[in-house]
């Protein structure tokens, strides 16, 4: 058992330095992305929609590692998640349906955005390495049977 292991252990020694190759050899990779995913455009932050969505319901939503969104108005009040993709400049965002209380939900739905205008850095001298988004413009896809979709702007807060 004991020359079985050791065996064992030599071949897999022997396997690890075959596949990592000799050390030197490597070249250092030390330029990457601002942004994991490349895009080269910050999108992280919360945005408000710039108008109210069918009917009197504001939209607002955060792209975060953890995405969340909030619907206001109308008595109603309403927090979900959020999962988003950023492929090049576009972002593709869908939501989750939530409770909002009282017997009702928000629907699951899906969300595309673009980015408007110029980018924003603050008036500051000193910037951030990647230029910040300070306004989407969104078209909101509805799941519910019968309802189009809707575009709006969104503004960073």
């Amino acid at each position: 058992m004991r020359k079985t292991f050791a065996g064992f252990m030599s071949a897999l020694f022997m396997l690890i330095g075959l596949l990592s190759g000799p050390v030197m050899a490597q070249e250092p990779f030390v330029l990457v992305p601002d942004q994991p995913g490349g895009g080269g455009v910050a999108v992280n932050g919360c945005f408000r929609a710039d108008r109210d969505l069918f009917g009197p319901y504001r939209l607002t939503f955060c792209l975060e590692r953890r995405g969340t969104y909030q619907i206001r108005g109308g008595g109603v009040r309403c927090d979900g998640r959020l999962d988003f993709d950023v492929r090049r400049r576009d972002i593709f965002i869908d939501l989750h349906r939530t409770s909002c209380g009282n017997g009702v939900a928000w629907e699951a739905a899906a969300i595309d955005c673009s980015p408007i205008g110029g980018v924003g850095v603050g008036g500051r001298v000193i910037v951030p390495d990647v230029p910040v988004l300070s306004s989407l413009r969104c078209t909101y896809h509805p799941t519910v049977r019968g309802v189009s979709s809707r575009t709006f702007n969104a503004h960073r807060i």
